[in-house]
């Protein structure tokens, strides 16, 4: 799933009024049962921790069924129903897609590999929980010691059928043949099907968490109690199976006095680059975050090779490539700087590294700036339109007028930035990865920064009149300081926004923006629950309490970096996303920085291996009437 954004072009593309096709007479495509999203947390790079309120998400219609968020015709694998049932979602359709895509799926699913899936969720109305509190979602109690988005309102656009999803429950079923599939169709309704299907699926669950708590045929000791305390928490799906595997294995290897892998082959299982990538993050000491990623078997692999040095893990390198080990120590990482597994492992580990920094990385605007996709570098147009005239009383038999729409439009197009990483070899001898830890974990934070440096810019320079008093979007008093009245005066404009007709546009302020200098004034305007009582008779209750929610964003009044558009007087109030007062838009809808890796092959002049890293992204100012700015003089 990916907030804020759709697998799908965000543009509306007309062809001809018509299309028919004419169906064959091949035998009937196999029936696949998805369970598209678990109803709990899963993690979504560029947002973490993200929860979808399926109460609020609008499934109706087909669904289409496509290859890992492959939106073009040869991408898409089948169509179906979705339907939520027990807090989950659950398509039921058919395999109608004609491509290799969906003949590989079929293919590889009789052959007994056991796919998941994604959804594509273009979110309405999403709000940040607070770390460590508890929502009732979904049928759950859901929370997170780093927070969640949840998802409160959002349109199902499609679900993907993916190697590995961001929600480790989900599944995909497909019809053992077109016999069965054909008989299974017969009789049966889909509401039956999808019911089985979830009765099978609980069952499985159920199964899978008892064996993981059935421990070592000695018992778990004094580890019992919590044994039970989490297997009931997995079964309530407070915790995820992943979550529970992790524990478990982690009470495991604390109960061991040694590690059960020796030497420095492990079990094939786990791939060379993967074992080696383990072994990496182990020794950088990012062992949650390898755990996470890769999984505790991965870990475990990693963790049976011992190296104590980066030259253990090059003479690892060496030997899965069947190529003896140079004595000396630069010929040793020269050539283990050639193979496939150790490069692989480098770069794997800098894109995981980055992306994790990238993750963590604030990003305030995202409580109100709208996501958008694009297929392209050149400029695109972000439209609100909007009804200029009501509807109308029809009479029984008559008539239905046309009516007229109005529009705010703004253009903008995606950019590139990019930085390079490169590791030497001299990093490697001296057994330097915390340099290389380091690197990596500022590009990913560089590239959030220049990220929310360049909305900033954008909201900062106010271009073309965006906040004036003619959008009725401008606070410019004297009295326009940061302060209970002036707070419910910019609510006030907001909610009075109109259009040329006079119609109430309904919008309504979702977030108060302002620079770390007017911090404590904003907590003490929206979390007190009193005000101070200014004369007899006047009632001291907040009424602005909780009105809004606060972001903090240290930019607005960064002068070194934005000269004089910059201010710590000035504060903002924006409406929903939805409402686009702004737009950040990624190409291809790719959230995240890309890493390419290029090996000594090219790199003719120097002994050592780079990475590149590059982000497409812009952004623009769209509609006036969601945002309110104050010019913040007292």
């Amino acid at each position: 799933m990916t907030p804020g954004t759709t697998t799908m072009t965000d543009n509306l593309l007309l062809a001809a009024p018509e299309v028919e096709i004419e169906a064959g007479a091949e035998p009937k495509r196999p029936r696949i049962n998805i369970v598209a999203y678990s109803g709990g947390l899963m993690s979504v790079p560029g947002w973490g921790p993200v929860a979808i309120d399926l109460a609020g998400l609008d499934a109706s219609g087909q669904v289409p069924l496509l290859a890992d968020h492959d939106a073009r015709v040869g991408g898409i694998v089948g169509h179906g129903e979705a339907r939520v049932v027990n807090g989950q979602l659950i398509v039921a359709g058919v395999m109608s897609g004609a491509g290799d895509a969906a003949r590989q799926i079929v293919e590889m699913t009789t052959g007994g590999f056991s796919f998941q899936a994604s959804v594509g969720v273009e979110p309405v109305e999403h709000e940040r929980v607070p770390p460590g509190t508890k929502v009732q979602v979904n049928g759950r109690t859901l929370s997170s010691p780093r927070g969640f988005v949840l998802v409160k309102q959002g349109r199902l656009r499609e679900v993907s059928i993916t190697p590995l999803g961001a929600d480790a429950g989900t599944s995909v079923a497909i019809a053992a043949s077109h016999r069965n599939a054909e008989r299974n169709s017969m009789n049966t309704d889909v509401q039956t099907i999808d019911e089985n299907a979830i009765r099978a699926d609980e069952r499985n669950r159920i199964n899978r968490i008892e064996a993981t708590c059935a421990g070592p045929a000695t018992g778990w000791g004094a580890n019992k109690e919590r044994v039970e305390q989490l297997k009931a928490s997995a079964l309530a799906g407070e915790i995820t199976e992943q979550d529970l595997t992790a524990q478990m294995l982690t009470m495991l290897r604390e109960s061991r006095p040694k590690l059960m892998h020796t030497g420095l082959r492990p079990a094939q299982v786990v791939s060379h680059a993967t074992t080696l990538e383990a072994a990496m993050l182990s020794r950088m000491g990012m062992t949650e975050l390898g755990e996470k990623t890769l999984g505790p078997l991965a870990m475990e692999h990693g963790a049976s090779l011992k190296a104590n040095h980066v030259l253990d893990l090059c003479r690892a390198a060496l030997m899965y490539e069947g190529v003896e080990a140079p004595r000396g120590r630069e010929e040793m990482v020269k050539a283990a700087l050639s193979t496939y597994s150790l490069p692989t492992a480098l770069g794997n580990v800098a894109n995981k590294v980055l992306l994790d920094a990238y993750t963590e990385s604030p990003a305030s605007w995202r409580s109100f700036c709208a996501v958008r996709s694009v297929s392209d570098f050149k400029k695109n147009a972000a439209i609100r339109p909007s009804f200029a005239t009501p509807l109308e009383p029809v009479a029984p038999g008559g008539e239905i007028k046309h009516g007229t729409i109005g529009e705010w439009s703004a253009e903008y197009q995606v950019d590139t930035f990019g930085k390079m990483l490169s590791v030497d070899r001299r990093d490697l001898i001296n057994d330097d990865l915390g340099v290389f830890d380091e690197t990596a974990r500022t590009l990913g934070r560089s590239a959030m920064r220049k990220l929310s440096d360049l909305v900033y810019e954008v909201l900062l320079a106010n271009i073309s009149g965006f906040f004036d008093t003619t959008n009725g979007n401008y606070l410019d008093s004297a009295d326009s300081a940061l302060s209970f009245d002036a707070l419910a005066s910019a609510i006030t404009l907001m909610l009075v926004q109109r259009d040329d007709q006079g119609n109430d546009l309904d919008l309504r302020p979702r977030t108060l923006l302002v620079s770390p200098e007017l911090q404590t004034t904003a907590k003490a305007l929206l979390e007190s629950e009193f005000i101070k009582q200014i004369a007899e008779r006047t009632p001291t209750g907040n009424s602005l309490r909780q009105a809004v929610s606060i972001e903090v964003e240290p930019r607005l009044s960064n002068t070194a970096k934005f000269a004089t558009a910059a201010s710590a007087k000035h504060w903002y109030l924006f409406a929903d996303p939805g409402a686009v007062p702004m737009v950040v838009a990624f190409l291809q809808g790719k959230q995240t920085p890309t890493v390419e890796y290029f090996g000594l092959d090219h790199q003719a002049n120097r002994l050592a291996v780079t990475w590149r890293v590059y982000f497409d992204f812009g952004t623009a100012l769209v509609d006036p009437r969601a945002a309110v700015r104050s010019k913040g003089e007292a």
